[in-house]
């Protein structure tokens, strides 16, 4: 996302009312507890961009007073009838510059100890959040920024870890009744510790499950159709929700990436690129295939899917260490629960925290969940490009916001296709083809092209070994052998890559464009049969074949 001021002139509306919300909600949720899972009030705008220090939002750390209160509540309160004036004027301009007004107004405040206890400021983020929604609708599950997965783990995780194991009947309370160990290829247990796992995501419902649904309905049948062919269990598509959120722009601080959470030597081990231009741990489709690949071959080293999901969050020989020691101790071959206070605080919670999650996301309605809006189709045109051609000009040439290009291609690092020594393959919103081959035939055939260099500038304590590495190269490849021959600073041309996914995809498709569109989502829930399910997931509309509409 943009690190440029909200006050810029030049920075996207949607990205200056995203930070200013997502400072406004997160003050609110700060002070207020979430909403009751059956409640028919939500949120999506958790999918909105947390503040950051670069946002330069104004945030105080002395006390409001209630003189001081009153007068800014006055202010959004007028704001607000002339936002409703101009509604009844149809006047677009005026009622977008009165909302931005507005939020700009109880961000500078939303900080301030007891602004947000006060009832009247809870009901302002309510008017506010409907506001936003209506006048720009569901901020879209394509375009996310960096995760918001990381503060949910760390306070599931650390409310299991000072858990002790005996009987919860606050949490009973709040599971159906016929819930149960499933009959599926990876076996989802509900023991204690996966029964406070469900627990604690459903009093979470409004600032996760629910935006995890919508995304769902975008990525789920893409996932499963990959696991599918790769001969992966289905249920294993909610790992990718205890990952990432379902976050393609997710990144932690142990620099693992995108839906999957790939380190960057394990996604290389699995034909995943990552180099100043291309981060292919944030492709939705090539990292699903990678994790796929990446589960099956854990599968068969331990022979065991719990044993298997633990090794993918942990050091796949530490948890078969574990295994071993158990196995001697017990005589038989140890499970997951067997190792469970052997293993990482993070790792023994892993586990649970999936099932939680595949339990309640399987059949939310069982859990009385509220239906949410249907997710963005994940639909696309596939199409191979012989130039390095910038983010703007494809947005340009099919009519639709550059940032809409960006999310269909979260791999891009930059705003331009790299250099590559084969046509690019890039997407752009589905049924826009023609538009594009159109504007694409004109394009003058000396502008930069297929095999074009690209520069890199030299850092402190590089070497031609790091250099080459860092860009995927040879060393032979660089312009020099000796790093006193360059400056730090200096700009080096590195010769174009070479990106297997693409050369496959070309294989594949012989130059052809690729129109991409995934059925729905299949449904089946994995509790017992005689738990209650009072709606089913594939919501009405899930099977229309429309565009991802970016806000």
């Amino acid at each position: 996302m943009p690190s440029s001021s909200p006050s810029t002139p030049e920075m996207p509306r949607t990205a200056l009312l995203s930070v200013v919300l997502g400072l406004l909600i997160g003050g609110a949720v700060a002070s207020h507890q979430a909403q009751l899972p059956g409640s028919t009030v939500h949120t999506w705008l958790t999918d909105a961009a947390p503040p950051t220090p670069s946002a330069n939002v104004p945030v105080t750390a002395d006390s409001i007073s209630d003189a001081e209160a009153q007068a800014v509540m006055a202010r959004l309160y007028r704001l607000q009838s002339e936002r409703m004036e101009a509604l009844q004027r149809n006047d677009t301009r005026a009622t977008t510059r009165l909302l931005e007004a507005s939020l700009h107004t109880a961000a500078s405040y939303v900080k301030r100890p007891g602004f947000t206890a006060r009832r009247d400021a809870e009901a302002l983020v309510r008017t506010l959040r409907h506001a936003y929604e209506t006048h720009h609708g569901v901020p879209d599950t394509l375009g996310l920024p960096e995760g918001d997965i990381y503060p949910l783990r760390a306070a599931l995780f650390d409310t299991l870890n000072h858990q002790e194991p005996g009987p919860m009947p606050q949490v009973d309370d709040a599971l159906p009744a016929g819930i149960e160990e499933t009959r599926t290829e990876v076996p989802i247990v509900v023991n204690n510790r996966v029964r406070q796992s469900v627990a604690f995501l459903l009093r979470n419902a409004r600032l996760h499950l629910y935006p995890w649904m919508r995304r769902s309905d975008t990525y789920f049948p893409m996932i499963e159709q990959i696991f599918a062919e790769e001969g992966v269990p289905d249920e294993l598509k909610y790992l990718a929700l205890v990952e990432s959120g379902m976050n393609p722009f997710a990144y932690s601080h142990a620099r693992a990436a995108g839906l999957w959470q790939f380190v960057p030597a394990t996604a290389r081990q699995y034909g995943l690129t990552i180099d100043p231009w291309v981060d292919e741990r944030r492709d939705p489709e090539k990292s699903t295939r990678a994790a796929a690949r990446l589960l099956r071959d854990l599968y068969a080293f331990f022979g065991d899917w719990h044993l298997a999901l633990a090794g993918y969050n942990f050091r796949p020989s530490r948890v078969k260490q574990a295994a071993r020691r158990a196995e001697q101790r017990l005589g038989r071959p140890a499970t997951f629960w067997d190792i469970y206070d052997d293993l990482p605080d993070e790792t023994r919670n892993y586990v649970p925290s999936f099932m939680a999650t595949a339990l309640i996301l399987s059949d939310p309605g069982a859990f009385d969940l509220a239906r949410v809006p249907t997710g963005p189709r994940y639909a696309f045109d596939h199409v191979p490009v012989r130039h390095v051609l910038t983010l703007d000009q494809i947005a340009s040439w099919v009519g639709e916001p550059h940032d809409q290009i960006k999310a269909l291609n979260p791999e891009l690092r930059s705003d331009r296709l790299p250099a590559s020594t084969t046509p690019y393959y890039v997407r752009i919103p589905y049924g826009s083809f023609s538009a594009f081959a159109e504007a694409y035939d004109a394009y003058a055939e000396d502008e930069a092209r297929l095999g074009s260099q690209s520069s890199v500038v030299v850092q402190a304590g590089d070497t031609v070994g790091r250099l080459a590495q860092r860009h995927q190269v040879s060393p032979e490849a660089l312009p020099f052998r000796l790093m006193s021959a360059v400056q730090v600073g200096t700009p080096v041309p590195v010769p174009p890559n070479t990106y297997t996914g693409n050369v496959a995809l070309l294989a594949e498709a012989g130059m052809q464009p690729v129109r991409v569109q995934y059925s729905a989502r299949a449904t089946r829930g994995l509790l017992a049969e005689d738990a209650p399910s009072r709606f089913e997931t594939d919501l009405p509309g899930a099977d229309e074949a429309s565009p991802p509409d970016l806000q």
